[in-house]
């Protein structure tokens, strides 16, 4: 008990728990149209991308080089994908590669396919990644800025800001829909 990450877990387990009752129910009572669909997808790709093509090809491996309005959408749309910072994601990234099937592999292959892509977001199995594996990244100051507010950034983006967007299109219901589908079904 004392190895589980309690707010992952939670958060985790209500969006799990919320997806497979209360869509559903919303879908019941309201039915769904384009727009929703559209969102979801839109959000979807956009914070699966940030986690790609940000926090593992941009930041991670240092594969290429983007402006800041890219590394911006990244960071955003990353912590609304709720799989940490971008620093703190990027250092167990780097120790991952640098340990892949040993024991300090942060999502080690050899504890199953679930813990290396879902479990290591959920339980401890070893001490936490430090920082010093992106010394290089911590002098990003937008890294550093999403680093420090992530949890903020994460809900910001990933939770109110779909209902607003789908409450501009078509009122209460559609901000509903939104938060339903583009906030917590995508998690």
């Amino acid at each position: 008990m004392k190895n589980i990450y309690w707010l992952n877990f939670a958060f985790l387990s209500l969006t799990f728990l919320t997806t497979l009752i209360g869509v559903p129910i919303y879908f019941w009572h309201y039915g769904i149209d384009f727009f929703q669909i559209a969102l979801f997808v839109a959000f979807f790709i956009a914070t699966g991308l940030s986690i790609t093509l940000g926090y593992h090809r941009l930041f991670s491996h240092i594969t290429f080089h983007a402006a800041w309005p890219v590394r911006l959408f990244t960071l955003l749309f990353g912590a609304a994908a709720f799989e940490q910072s971008a620093l703190r994601w990027c250092a167990d990234h780097r120790r991952h590669h640098k340990f892949v099937g040993h024991d300090d592999d942060p999502y080690d292959i050899r504890k199953g396919f679930w813990h290396a892509h879902v479990g290591w977001v959920l339980f401890r199995t070893g001490p936490e990644t430090p920082l010093t594996w992106v010394r290089d990244l911590q002098k990003d100051p937008l890294l550093r800025w999403q680093h420090q507010y992530y949890v903020w950034i994460g809900v910001s983006v990933g939770l109110v800001l779909p209902p607003l967007i789908g409450y501009l299109y078509g009122g209460g219901n559609a901000a509903l829909g939104a938060f339903m589908l583009a906030g917590i079904a995508r998690v």
